[in-house]
């Protein structure tokens, strides 16, 4: 039984206003773990949790048009009956939650594929930087505790707390738009053109 409807997205309304996302959350001390989830009000307001203070936002996908809710709606549909990912029940009332035991690594993959794939003009791309969708991530400490968990890399995790605020959280924080030649050069990615630091000025 097919539980996603394959409608095209390429008559979504493009949205008014700006904070809908697709979010991907973790917690640092649970490495099969993940919670997705989305916003209308910015990743700012789901950034943390007053009940676990190891959960942070692992990587999210601003949605530019179309219906976030839709989309969410029948991301966790293909999760749990494409990918048949089991849903975590809550304990107090057996419902089920927007949490699976699964990476949060492998959670982006799966769900980046299936943006891309289901409604993919509703987000940003970087075309002059890679041509890949755009995204959130999370902290190098935070994202390289996750790649390195069980290698003889993974080292046990030491954060010092962030200070994020709403400004942090924006599409290509982890991007490098500047390639450093030295001596004060650099080469601007979107332009192609080498600089010089002092002509900034």
């Amino acid at each position: 039984m097919n539980y996603y409807d394959e409608e095209d997205d390429k008559d979504a309304e493009v949205v008014i206003g700006k904070g809908n996302w697709i979010y991907i959350g973790c917690d640092v001390d649970k490495f099969n773990w993940s919670k997705v989830g989305m916003t209308t009000e910015g990743l700012h307001t789901r950034h943390r949790s007053s009940q676990n203070p190891d959960y942070c936002i692992y990587t999210a996908f601003e949605i530019i048009r179309g219906d976030v809710l839709d989309i969410e709606k029948k991301l966790l549909n293909h999760l749990e009956y494409q990918c048949e990912l089991q849903r975590l029940p809550h304990i107090s009332t057996s419902n089920d939650s927007e949490c699976f035991r699964l990476n949060p690594e492998e959670m982006t993959w799966l769900v980046e594929q299936f943006i891309e794939n289901k409604f993919g003009s509703c987000v940003r791309y970087e075309n002059s930087l890679h041509g890949e969708m755009s995204r959130y991530r999370c902290d190098d400490s935070i994202y390289h505790h996750f790649q390195n968990f069980g290698s003889t890399k993974s080292q046990p995790l030491k954060l010092q707390p962030l200070s994020l605020g709403r400004k942090s959280y924006v599409t290509g924080n982890q991007e490098t738009y500047e390639v450093d030649l030295g001596n004060g050069y650099y080469i601007d990615v979107t332009s192609g053109m080498t600089r010089h630091r002092d002509d900034d000025l």
